[in-house]
């Protein structure tokens, strides 16, 4: 069984999908039953064409594989090997929505004889990679519907343990999570990712070093690995192995230079591994009884779990994804799809930041115990900070999601502060960072 590997793009966090694509070529060898011979004698589409599409997914060519594979659909529209490699090249190419429509026609299809083998035989992999791809898209309810349906598909199936672990993760189920990782290392030991995975949930630093060091023991090269671990041990106050990573040349690579960063403070900020930790650190610190403003809130998952300790919260977004796009992640990109949450207490103020936000704050507003900025893009969260300027004083604890670790982080969040601390004489005292999450907690000075 082939894997390829999601990085999830708000956090590092790593989920597998699990490649059904081969099964299609050698049967027998993959599967050890003799049964899954007839499957190539289904006649839906020629085995010809099947190894064709199959060696151009091997070679990394999926928006061709999509175009071919789509054009034999129209003869075979219940082809499972055609749904399926589909989803699997549109999933890789990060086109979630069309991933979540052939899996899900895959899962609905009422396949011919020879079909319903191969159909039996993907199952799991599918409803893994179909939650990969709604978590993606944020639709974390659908999501552990599907990889639960995978783990009851195949009790022993350790990539599927590592998603729902990740997806528990999303949820604030952090017990949860832990204990869906810890199943998946169980079952593959020698699986680095899990363990990559499982440093989410750590509570101190001496822990999370632990897992890194059980995560590097399974796959020493693992750079990301690598350069986390020598992180943690220079905010522990051993610099010699950030020092080596240095020397050996890895001076650009983000995470170094996230790092770096946080090392160059005047004193070391809280260090946390997972985003609700990093919201619990900030609300402690807030004053209670005032506001919470969101800047970017997608499903609504944070602002949700910030607002536990808020009467009053508002919450800005387009609610149909980024305005433009933002790196390798294009325009339209955390779309919730035109759905507003419903969330007590709070109140949603739709539209572009730049047409919205010079309106609401033309009035006065309450004064923001916790302002969490999630909107990735430079020129948005400038705007943000710069409009709500009236809210913010001394006291007012700020969050930036996406603030280090990307690899052009100096130009996106961590920029649009700076800017805005010079343009209005102001600086800031950085109170919690996660490399993990990418988040920096911090108060303005004023």
């Amino acid at each position: 069984m082939q894997q390829f590997q999601h990085t999830h793009t708000s956090d590092l966090s790593a989920t597998m999908a699990a490649s059904s694509v081969s099964l299609a070529v050698t049967p027998t060898a993959q599967l050890k039953d003799k049964s899954f011979d007839k499957i190539a004698e289904c006649g839906l589409i020629p085995q010809s064409a099947i190894d064709l599409l199959t060696e151009m997914f091997e070679k990394s060519r999926y928006p061709m594989v999509m175009m071919l594979a789509k054009s034999l659909l129209n003869e075979a529209p219940n082809s499972i090997f055609l749904l399926n490699i589909i989803g699997e090249s549109a999933a890789i190419l990060k086109q979630n929505e069309e991933a979540v429509f052939y899996y899900s026609a895959l899962i609905d299809c009422n396949p011919v004889l020879g079909e319903k083998l191969r159909k039996a035989a993907y199952l799991p992999n599918v409803h893994n990679n179909l939650s990969i791809a709604l978590k993606e898209l944020g639709l974390l309810d659908e999501a552990e519907e599907h990889v639960r349906k995978a783990i009851s598909l195949r009790p022993h199936f350790a990539i599927a343990y590592n998603t729902y672990g990740t997806l528990l993760n999303d949820r604030a189920d952090l017990q949860g999570a832990r204990k869906n990782l810890l199943k998946a290392i169980q079952l593959d030991p020698n699986d680095h990712i899990p363990h990559w995975n499982l440093q989410s949930t750590a509570i101190d630093l001496q822990q999370a070093q632990e897992i890194l060091e059980a995560c590097l023991q399974k796959t020493p090269g693992f750079q990301k690995g690598v350069i986390a671990l020598a992180g943690l041990r220079a905010f522990s106050g051993d610099t010699s192995h950030i020092d080596m990573l240095r020397s050996a040349g890895l001076s650009d690579d983000p995470l170094v230079r996230s790092i770096d960063w946080v090392l160059s403070l005047p004193k070391l900020p809280e260090i946390h591994f997972n985003r609700w930790t990093v919201f619990d650190s900030a609300v402690e610190c807030s004053k209670p009884g005032r506001a919470l403003y969101e800047f970017g809130v997608w499903m609504g998952d944070s602002f949700r779990y910030l607002m536990r300790t808020r009467k009053t919260g508002y919450g800005f977004d387009t609610f149909s994804g980024l305005p433009e796009a933002w790196r390798t992640v294009p325009a339209g990109a955390y779309s919730s799809f035109g759905r507003v949450p419903e969330i007590d207490g709070g109140e949603f103020v739709v539209g572009e930041f730049i047409e919205t936000l010079p309106k609401f704050f033309s009035v006065t507003r309450p004064t923001a115990g916790v302002m969490n900025f999630d909107a990735d893009l430079y020129s948005s969260t400038l705007c943000a900070l710069t409009h709500a300027l009236p809210v913010i004083d001394a006291e007012t604890i700020l969050i930036f999601d996406e603030f280090i670790v990307n690899s052009d982080w100096e130009q996106d969040e961590f920029r649009a502060l700076n800017e805005f601390c010079l343009a209005h004489g102001l600086s800031y005292d950085v109170l919690a960072i996660s490399l993990f999450t990418k988040q920096m907690v911090c108060k303005i000075i004023f």
